[in-house]
């Protein structure tokens, strides 16, 4: 970009700055209680107008995004559904904390309710975020990428069950054992969201890594990042509602430890080197930056090649009282 860029500061300068700080007016309409609330104020050559042209939409990306994280959660439900044909009858591995833990099996039924409170937090933050779709992309993509390298992971390397008492859908067997028939036991597996609390028939083998852990500490992350930087409450709480997760799902032998650990650090690596490269755009162009030889760089930089500053930590309904009005007033005239 060329308001990053110069003769001077060239992708192939050392001195290429991490961002513009030559202009620093503000934002006119930026209200003072965010402005108390600490938030990032970045410079801008003209802040006034639409904010979203500073921080366009791109609704079509988002789309784009979210179809990638169906794509990803279907193809995960498929690749367990294979590797269910392929999971060792033998004793569980040795595991530290399970040595540690009393085995709780109703532990996993209550970690996919915190799981699911957890996200659903996340998306009514979302929901409220002003620039939410940008949010959204930004979930979807990295949401997507970490299940599709789930994939990889659950498909090449099966280990015994963690619970030996868990009870999992029969094997097929003869003629019944087609790709095919694996495929739609995977379909149907879908609707169930793959989740205990959802009543259908259960896989096992996907071990490694945990998926119940990328959905609390991904939502864990997103709240932290997006919400108001005062709300220390809510971070605190969004994190301990995650630690308690992860620690009733080994308790439940539903994952092994070396499951959440690997999970965890994928989540937490994935969205912090994500989010340095969204808000320091002048980083992305340096030769020094070695993330440019990630195998998703491409995808993300189609994602967020034109958000070339942070997000703001602000807020509105993403309704329109004024369009509501309209409607309103619309539907009595025609009657």
């Amino acid at each position: 970009s060329g308001d990053y860029v110069n003769e001077e500061y060239s992708s192939d300068s050392d001195k290429s700055p991490l961002i513009d700080a030559g202009n620093t007016s503000l934002d006119d309409d930026l209200d003072e209680e965010m402005a108390r609330d600490g938030d990032e104020i970045m410079p801008e050559k003209d802040l006034r107008g639409d904010p979203h042209q500073k921080y366009p939409k791109e609704r079509g990306k988002t789309f784009i995004a979210v179809a990638m994280l169906i794509c990803a959660g279907v193809s995960n439900v498929i690749v367990q559904s294979v590797v269910h044909e392929k999971v060792p009858d033998q004793p569980p591995l040795p595991d530290f904390i399970f040595s540690l833990t009393p085995y709780f099996p109703y532990g996993l039924t209550i970690t996919e309710y915190i799981m699911n409170s957890s996200f659903a937090a996340m998306a009514l933050l979302i929901l409220f975020h002003r620039h939410r779709w940008i949010v959204l992309r930004r979930l979807a993509t990295i949401g997507s990428l970490l299940y599709f390298f789930r994939c990889v992971t659950i498909y090449v390397t099966q280990v015994p069950l963690a619970d030996p008492n868990w009870k999992c859908s029969p094997k097929l067997h003869g003629e019944n054992a087609t790709f095919a028939n694996v495929l739609l036991r995977g379909l149907s597996v879908v609707t169930g969201l793959e989740l205990n609390t959802g009543g259908k028939q259960t896989l096992c083998g996907d071990y490694i890594y945990s998926g119940h852990t990328i959905v609390l500490v991904t939502s864990a992350l997103f709240i932290s990042q997006y919400s108001p930087r005062r709300w220390y409450f809510i971070h605190y709480l969004s994190w301990l509602m995650a630690l308690i997760g992860l620690f009733l799902l080994i308790m439940s032998r539903g994952h092994y430890t070396i499951d959440v650990i690997i999970s965890y650090v994928m989540c937490t690596r994935l969205f912090y080197m994500y989010h340095t490269m969204a808000d320091m755009p002048g980083l992305r162009i340096s030769h020094l930056n070695h993330h440019r030889k990630e195998i998703w760089w491409k995808l993300f930089e189609f994602m967020e090649g034109r958000s070339l500053r942070p997000l703001p930590r602000r807020y509105g309904s993403p309704f329109s009282l004024r369009a509501f009005i309209a409607l309103l007033r619309r539907k009595s005239y025609l009657q």
